[in-house]
């Protein structure tokens, strides 16, 4: 019987963002398909994730896994278990009013935020840093269960403590019951640090962003290949390194 590989794999800049290679991995993965539970990881929304889907024409994924953690999909349809256990200690509304208390804080549309994600934009990127700390001050004096993700490109996103997509990708692993050798992730940024913590394969693409490249150089180990290619080339390199497919 064939042993069925759980691979996990984030969009931007890793999936996405080089054409060709793209193309490339999806007929590659096209003519393994049987062998393969494909997930993608995003910080997009199920919508924004499901547009780019169609866009790239990516192959359709077994799973989603969207807002950073925050939600989990299997053919259009919320994986209510995850959201239940996302829940648990999680007050939106007081974190919401907490929000309004920083007015460098400018909520993002409607189709950026979900029950278990408040997503913001800072006015000022030279403030980044200053309201960062002063945010995360103000939630510890709270004792609200949440924490805070800042981006690179000056969003900021509240989400309850058990949110990340290391978490959501370790509750998938058990409930499909894939051990750590036949499950392979695939990403480029701080927001994948959480997947590449768990007991897996994980491959980190060439353009990878300083803090993942950071982290692996403190943290990276023999179950972590850093590729010498860019994109869906660095996911391909890494998929013949771990498991010769």
């Amino acid at each position: 019987m064939t042993r069925m590989n759980l691979l996990v794999t984030d969009l931007d800049n890793t999936l996405v963002g080089d054409d060709p290679a793209t193309l490339a991995l999806n007929q590659h993965l096209q003519s393994k398909r049987s062998q393969f539970c494909l997930v993608y990881a995003t910080e997009h929304s199920h919508a924004s994730t499901c547009e780019l889907i169609a866009q790239k024409q990516l192959l359709a994924p077994d799973y989603l896994i969207t807002g950073i953690g925050s939600e989990i999909y299997k053919n259009g349809t919320l994986d209510l278990d995850w959201a239940e256990y996302l829940s648990q200690n999680w007050d939106k509304m007081a974190l919401a009013s907490l929000s309004q208390q920083f007015s460098q804080l400018k909520p993002q549309s409607s189709n950026k935020q979900n029950p278990w994600k408040l997503s913001f934009s800072l006015e000022s990127v030279t403030e980044t840093a200053s309201t960062f700390h002063a945010l995360q001050q103000k939630l510890a004096e709270s004792g609200l269960a949440a924490q805070i993700i800042l981006s690179s490109n000056g969003e900021v996103d509240i989400l309850p403590k058990t949110s990340n997509k290391g978490n959501a990708l370790s509750y998938l692993q058990k409930r499909l019951k894939t051990p750590a050798e036949a499950t392979l992730v695939c990403g480029d940024s701080g927001h994948d640090i959480s997947m590449f913590e768990q007991d897996v394969r994980g491959v980190i693409v060439a353009n990878a962003q300083s803090e993942l490249l950071e982290w692996y150089g403190e943290c990276g180990g023999k179950n972590h290949y850093l590729a010498s290619s860019a994109c869906a080339w660095g996911i391909l390199e890494g998929i013949e390194y771990f498991w010769g497919l």
